[in-house]
């Protein structure tokens, strides 16, 4: 017998406002054998490595035009920095509006059809790049992207939650998120290698990038829908037991089933009456907005201190090595002390200082280190007001 099917005949499964006593999940299956260390290094090699890998995607196609712009994409294109900036612009329109509606497509169709769906959609959206001719192309392709990409995110930090209690989600997002940083610094590698292609079949280098790049996420898209699993309750790795105790768990941490209860349009009113998520929207697009620009331009910055267009990706690749290593380390550190709001603020200076030598200096060499301050600081305080948030309406 399922976990989902003796979900349904006993009742339990609950929403926002079912919250004051949530009950257990009681089917009538002894846990007390399981050992929760191994199974929760089960759980983690099973969900969190390929989630990392599609979001290593996901910054991947979403940054390389920065790489290819170094490559004369703009000039081939016969597009203005004007132009150029309206094609960047044009990505964040559909981004922001379709992530809402894109996790109620996820709760409706399951993560597994639906994730896989949207990485194959931008993976065959960012192969097009490749063989755009003007402005128009490119301005087209841009909202498409947009539109596909905007679900990711949001969606895997929701469905990490149905896996992992409070306490345990920051270092998971953590080692997810960081493959954002990883992303900057292949993005830089692959690049400088796709580079050498110039010419091939009749294409310019940056064409080549967007290619290789695209189709690689056209394959990792259509193996997600094998590997990817859904919710605990389902989950086909786990046995009846297993399932049993990962639900029980995550009912007595928080509010809402591992996933279980049935999709509610009322919760999403709800949450659009509650003044914490516009707050929250407010602050994470004040630390959203410096998060692309650094991953679109890092390589048009380095290239401005007087490196050329190979020595310029190439050296964005430690900067990103850095805020890898710093994202992980502050995500281990906020499980640890839990003071999130104080360690955001010192991310916050950190990345103030490095932004205003940025602004301030004419040195190469210490604009080059003030890079580092601000992926010291973007990266992880991105991470941590997700987290934050999240943990904090979990458990309100």
């Amino acid at each position: 017998m399922s976990l989902s099917s003796v979900t349904d005949k006993e009742g339990i499964t609950m929403g926002v406002d079912d919250v004051s006593q949530p009950p257990l999940y009681q089917p009538d299956v002894d846990t007390s054998m399981i050992d929760e260390r191994r199974l929760m290094r089960k759980i983690d090699l099973r969900v969190v490595p390929w989630l990392a890998v599609l979001y290593l995607l996901n910054f991947l196609d979403r940054g390389n035009i920065g790489n290819a712009r170094l490559y004369h994409m703009q000039d081939d294109l016969g597009i203005t920095d004007k132009q150029y900036l309206i094609a960047l612009t044009v990505f964040f329109f559909p981004y922001s509006l379709f992530e809402p509606p894109s996790n109620v497509a996820l709760k409706r169709l399951r993560p597994s059809r639906w994730l896989s769906f949207i990485v194959l959609i931008w993976g065959i959206v960012m192969t097009l790049h490749g063989v755009i001719t003007n402005y128009a192309g490119l301005l087209g392709l841009r909202f498409l992207l947009g539109l596909a990409e905007a679900g990711l995110y949001p969606g895997v930090v929701f469905y990490m939650s149905c896996w992992y209690k409070r306490t345990e989600l920051g270092t998971r997002v953590a080692v997810f998120f960081s493959s954002a940083t990883i992303a900057g610094a292949f993005s830089g590698l692959l690049a400088a290698a796709i580079h050498n292609m110039d010419g091939v079949g009749g294409k310019p280098g940056w064409a080549w990038i967007f290619i290789l790049e695209g189709l690689l996420t056209v394959i990792c898209a259509i193996a997600s829908f094998w590997i990817l699993e859904d919710f605990p309750d389902t989950a086909k790795f786990l046995n009846e037991t297993e399932r049993v105790w990962v639900v029980r768990r995550l009912q007595s941490d928080m509010k809402f089933s591992a996933g279980g209860e049935p999709f509610k349009f009322k919760y999403v009113w709800q949450s659009l009456q509650d003044w914490k998520t516009w707050v929250a929207m407010a602050i994470y697009m004040g630390f959203d907005g410096p998060l692309f620009a650094f991953s679109l331009f890092t390589p048009t910055i380095i290239n401005q201190l007087g490196f050329q267009a190979t020595a310029a990706n190439l050296l964005s690749v430690p900067v990103y090595a850095w805020a890898c290593i710093v994202t992980v380390c502050i995500g281990f550190l906020g499980d640890r002390i839990g003071n999130r709001g104080y360690i955001n603020m010192v991310l916050f200076g950190t990345g103030l200082v490095g932004y205003i030598i940025l602004i301030a200096s004419t040195n190469p060499s210490l604009s080059y280190f003030a890079v580092y301050l601000a992926a010291s600081s973007i990266y992880p305080t991105i991470r941590e007001q997700i987290l934050s948030f999240l943990c904090r309406t979990n458990h309100n």
